[in-house]
């Protein structure tokens, strides 16, 4: 079992559901927009909100356990069990798409050159894309990055995060749950940073605009020096538009 299967049922405890980005996200719905995509869904929450407010909604994650879970809680959206490099073979057109969390580094980075490629072929022109990541320029020029901890309800149980072996190739990232001085469980997987730059090139390639770019939900300006997050937001051109540049 993976540590994602493991993590499913915490999963809400330590990303719970926050209105700021549910709000932050559907200011970027392109008016009359009826499809969305949550590419890596995890338990669905945001998937059950836009479900809520009228929209036809599809969550796709890689995680059996994690879909397993979002389809209990939230019947209405349409969840599958899928890889984001897999995207591409869902029925299009979308008119917002959107992978929040910092899922996206779990791809290598040839292999999210691919998934943005995808994401440009299944969204309508004028779509509008955004992901969110951790600020990896900040994060490289550091040879390890803990995170702080974070407590879960009124218990005891504390949720622990560490980057280590910090690289321009790839970060080991490190998870533990822990109660009582008690490992609950652990777990270890690789990610693949990219800098802002090299994100803002790629999309160029790809026919993207970039519309925003953010260090956080609450719109916070972003800096390659600052410890916080990095959320871009892109649009598709529109039919008869010349190439955007960025």
């Amino acid at each position: 079992m993976s540590f994602y299967s493991q993590f499913a049922e915490y999963y809400e405890a330590v990303f719970p559901y926050r209105d700021e980005v549910a709000v932050f996200l559907k200011d970027y719905v392109p008016a009359g927009s009826r499809r969305l995509l949550d590419a890596g869904c995890g338990t669905g929450h945001y998937c059950g909100r836009f479900a809520a407010d009228g929209f036809d909604v599809v969550g796709i994650d890689l995680d059996p356990q994690m879909i397993d879970v979002a389809r209990k809680r939230y019947p209405a959206p349409m969840f599958r069990c899928l890889n984001l490099l897999d995207v591409g073979t869902l029925s299009g057109p979308f008119d917002f798409v959107f992978c929040i969390g910092n899922v996206a580094p779990h791809l290598a980075q040839d292999e999210f050159a691919r998934f943005v490629a995808d994401v440009a072929g299944i969204l309508r022109p004028g779509g509008v894309w955004v992901f969110q990541v951790v600020n990896w320029d900040y994060v490289l020029a550091r040879g390890g990055y803990p995170f702080r901890p974070r407590k879960l309800g009124p218990g005891g149980a504390v949720f622990l995060r560490e980057y280590r072996d910090v690289s321009e190739s790839r970060v080991r990232f490190l998870t533990r749950l822990v109660e009582d001085d008690r490992t609950i469980f652990e777990g270890e997987v690789w990610l693949y940073p990219m800098r802002t730059d090299a994100y803002l090139r790629l999309h160029r390639a790809r026919g993207f605009q970039l519309i925003e770019h953010f260090a956080d939900f609450q719109r916070a300006p972003y800096a390659t020096t600052a410890d916080a997050g990095s959320v871009f937001v892109f649009r598709t051109r529109d039919d008869g538009e010349s190439n955007p540049t960025v």
